[in-house]
């Protein structure tokens, strides 16, 4: 472990590591928004489903 502690690890400067950030803030947002989306498609596909099979046992 000692030697890596040796190693320059390059880092980009403080403002392109705050568009970094903001980017990977914007993309976390938006996968928290799709993953809603799915969520409530999966429920409308089973409320759907549900209907229909109640249609065709009744008809």
């Amino acid at each position: 472990m000692g030697n890596i502690a040796k190693f320059a690890i390059p880092l980009p400067p403080l403002e392109e590591q705050k568009r970094i950030v903001a980017k990977v803030d914007q993309l976390m947002a938006l996968c928290d928004e799709l993953e809603v989306k799915l969520n409530q498609a999966r429920q409308h596909s089973k409320q759907l489903m549900e209907v229909t099979v109640r249609q065709l046992l009744v008809a």
